[in-house]
């Protein structure tokens, strides 16, 4: 049966449509998105040359190299439309609020990323639309206090969501996405940051300290940015707890290229948070990839030099460098390696640092809470680090910090499975994505009385100014709960009580603690713009 010429046009749109409706409709496609391309390059290019030399034919209907082009969008307009009418009237999110472009497309959920500042918008969001917003079209976010546990708990059947694949093909410990492969990876981790590893590594983080204490003590009344120096301090440790060799940023006072190139990396990756399918693009293209492949290559060759040459002491390296010299040592064995070692520099290094700037910013705006917190460690016969633990006020201070500026302030990617799962009277649908902004949680009146105040004595002495403790978890909870919280709890700990020992803390001439607020960024992490703080010694010392 021959095909009128003009029922072509009809018959490549309803291709793309059954396309989508049968096949892009299912499953996750970020991954195969430069494959996919491929392909459609492939298509185009194969049928324009097959049309210019005459030998295409459709039903006895020759094509020229136009109308092939005109078929070829055609099918490709199909494909979109059905996709935007599916998002827009058919999906299992539909019946969710939120914005209307949201609903058609991930590109306005990157457009609240643009200034760093999506934590802030999202917050915005939930108070025009309430609890549960459709960010985009298989994305909800919920500010349900009572959603943390169902999502992070140790019970949530949830697992992570297509973000997670960002690194790939080096998969870290935290971008494990099976369960069962990351309980596998996490028994060598766990033995890496237990009581007796941690004693290990107390020498190292009390030798930064001192370095970090000579720095404050050289500037002593003087404005200094402590946000950089704590990054210098964290990053020293975790290089040295990675790869048995230290970075000296510290002592030399300069910020290695390294670093730089993790931070620009990470603020990389929140850009395109939602738009997973990018990342194997520019993980192609040299010029928009080339800081980073620097950076994997230092990264080898740190963990080469490492599996040469034995540290005198242990560090959190050698169990994950000795588990994987039991293994069978494939290559993407050691792709996960490399990963593993990038994991612990990174996570390691931006949650403390941030953590002690924040910390330090709060002293300095509550001098009543730092004179209690002085008067507290006075009175210990030391600062050992199982002294320090049984401070109250110390912790009370920076689980507070973390309640006002969260690691992960926009909350940790999750899809839900299959058969859909209930948030109290609210059914979420099954394979979508889900967050819980922990910066809109956090200042929830539901989970916290006062929430916009700095009380550490929530923690403490006024258990009723926390109404429900189960919605905060600063490192997460359940399996992917944060390996290395106990070594975070150790740095931090000691660096605060062993400064605010020896000084007092102010903000410096100029420097808004308000304005500092403001500047912070969310690149996944947390970071911190420049603090100026003045440091004075204590009479007494």
């Amino acid at each position: 049966m021959m095909l009128a010429q003009d029922s072509l046009p009809l018959i490549a749109t309803l291709s793309g449509v059954s396309l989508h409706t049968f096949v892009y409709r299912f499953g996750e496609w970020d991954t195969t998105s430069m494959l996919l391309v491929q392909i459609y390059t492939f298509i185009f290019v194969g049928g324009n040359l097959t049309a210019y030399l005459n030998l295409l034919t459709w039903t006895g209907l020759r094509l020229s190299p136009a109308a092939f082009w005109s078929l070829f969008c055609y099918h490709i307009l199909g494909i979109y439309c059905s996709m935007l009418a599916y998002r827009l009237l058919l999906h299992r999110l539909r019946r969710f609020p939120g914005p209307f472009f949201g609903r058609l497309t991930n590109l306005y959920a990157t457009t609240l990323t643009v200034n760093l500042q999506k934590p802030q918008e999202v917050q915005k969001l939930h108070r025009e639309y309430g609890d549960y917003v459709r960010l985009g079209p298989g994305h909800l976010s919920i500010a349900d206090p009572e959603a943390v546990q169902v999502i992070y708990g140790t019970q949530s059947p949830v697992t992570k969501g297509p973000w997670y694949t960002v690194l790939e093909p080096r998969v870290p410990l935290v971008m494990v996405r099976d369960k069962q492969e990351h309980a596998r990876r996490r028994k060598v981790w766990d033995q890496g940051f237990s009581t007796k590893a941690l004693r290990e590594y107390e020498p190292r983080v009390s030798k930064y300290t001192d370095n970090l204490l000579q720095v404050i003590h050289k500037n002593a009344g003087k404005p200094i940015d402590v946000a950089r120096w704590f990054m210098y301090f964290s990053f020293d440790v975790m290089v040295d707890l990675s790869f048995g060799k230290a970075s000296n940023m510290l002592v030399d006072g300069k910020e290695s290229y390294i670093l730089r190139t993790i931070r620009t990396d990470m603020a990389k990756i929140a850009y395109f948070s939602h738009l997973a399918w990018l990342f194997p693009f520019t993980k192609r293209l040299p010029f928009l990839n080339g800081n980073l492949l620097r950076l994997w290559q230092w990264i080898a060759e740190q963990v080469s030099e490492r599996a040469q040459c034995e540290p005198e002491r242990p560090d959190v390296f050698s169990w994950i460098l000795n588990h994987y010299r039991q293994g069978p040592k494939s290559h993407q064995d050691t792709l996960n390696l490399h990963g593993d070692a990038h994991l612990i520099v990174v996570a390691g290094s931006d949650t403390v640092s941030t953590t002690l700037t924040n910390v330090f910013c709060h002293l300095a705006s509550n001098p009543a809470i730092t004179k209690e917190l002085q008067s507290r460690l006075d009175a210990l016969p030391d600062l050992e680090l199982h002294r320090l633990a049984q401070i109250d006020l110390l912790d009370a201070i920076l689980n507070e910090t973390w309640r006002f500026q969260s690691p992960n302030p926009s909350g940790l990617q999750r899809v839900t499975p299959a058969e859909g799962l209930s948030i109290g009277d609210k059914f979420i649908p099954g394979n979508v994505i889900v967050q819980v902004p922990t910066y809109t949680v956090y200042r929830d009146s539901r989970a916290f009385e006062r929430p916009e105040e700095f009380i550490p004595e929530r923690w403490t002495t006024r258990p009723e100014l926390v109404k429900d403790r189960s919605a905060f978890i600063p490192f997460g909870s359940g399996p992917y709960s944060c390996v290395g919280k106990r070594l975070a709890w150790m740095e931090l700990r000691r660096v605060i009580a062993v400064i605010l020992h020896s000084y007092d803390v102010a903000l410096a001439p100029g420097q808004s603690a308000k304005a500092f607020w403001e500047g912070q960024m969310d690149t996944f992490t947390l970071v911190t713009p420049p603090l100026e703080l003045v440091f004075t010694e204590r009479e007494h010392v």
